[in-house]
């Protein structure tokens, strides 16, 4: 490709600083420098991109865990974003006092689907490509029923199996949480993404939370967790589409 060797420039560099010494970036920037044919080969690059590229490579092409079946994300509902969603609604019961009373996921917070057999610690870098972190909210009813409203008028998206919502010509028909409706007065704690509770992708009513917490710790990290502490249990990973979301025509 034409601009491999500015990406590559950047990866190492990235590398070669995380090594060493602990950052936060509050800037970037860059310009794309065309390395073709007609300046040669950049030999002492070559040699330096091979040899963390070599290193990289062997990291994520470890084998962690083993899927029992292709996960795609998609709309209503799919088995990877059936998945995301329950494994964050997992993680909120184990580190909120009271528990979690659901997970919510966007559809595009995924990047690849979930191939069928071993599952490496690519494949999840390439699924859960961006550092998003794991936010936990204090949310009204009146402001979750708002959330389930962006669901329907988007189709669908990302939420935990306790929910189940049904959408007839992008409206919400009915909406319960473990078989009861949305109580409007009650305060319901959320497993979501900082980004969605920025109010991005339709999602402004998160910006209502009475309370928000960022954990710091990234949708990556928790999936990564997870396979892992499935495998440790003898178990694949697996999904189902059960009907959370239900399109009436």
């Amino acid at each position: 490709m034409k601009y491999k060797w500015f990406f590559y420039f950047l990866l190492i560099q990235l590398i070669v600083s995380c090594g060493s010494y602990h950052y936060s970036v509050v800037d970037m920037k860059g310009t794309l420098i065309e390395m073709n044919q007609e300046q040669g080969t950049q030999t002492e690059m070559q040699a330096l991109v091979d040899k963390y590229k070599g290193s990289l490579d062997s990291e994520m092409s470890v084998v962690i865990g083993n899927s029992s079946e292709f996960m795609p994300y998609n709309r209503p509902e799919s088995l990877l974003t059936n998945l995301t969603s329950d494994v964050m609604r997992e993680y909120g019961n184990k580190h909120i006092p009271k528990g979690a009373d659901i997970g919510i996921m966007n559809v595009n917070g995924h990047r690849a689907s979930m191939p069928k057999g071993e599952i490496t610690m690519g494949n999840l870098f390439e699924i859960y490509s961006f550092d998003n972190t794991i936010a936990f909210l204090e949310l009204k009813g009146e402001d979750l029923s708002k959330i389930f409203d962006a669901y329907a008028r988007k189709g669908g998206a990302g939420i935990s199996s306790n929910a189940h919502l049904v959408v007839k010509d992008r409206k919400i028909v009915t909406a319960t949480l473990d078989g009861k409706s949305i109580d409007k007065e009650k305060i319901y704690s959320v497993v979501t993404l900082d980004y969605l509770a920025d109010g991005n992708d339709g999602m402004a009513a998160f910006k209502n939370a009475i309370k928000t917490y960022d954990t710091g710790i990234t949708l990556r990290d928790i999936m990564i967790e997870y396979v892992r502490e499935q495998t440790d249990q003898g178990k694949d990973i697996s999904s189902v589409e059960d009907g959370r979301i239900t399109i009436e025509q």
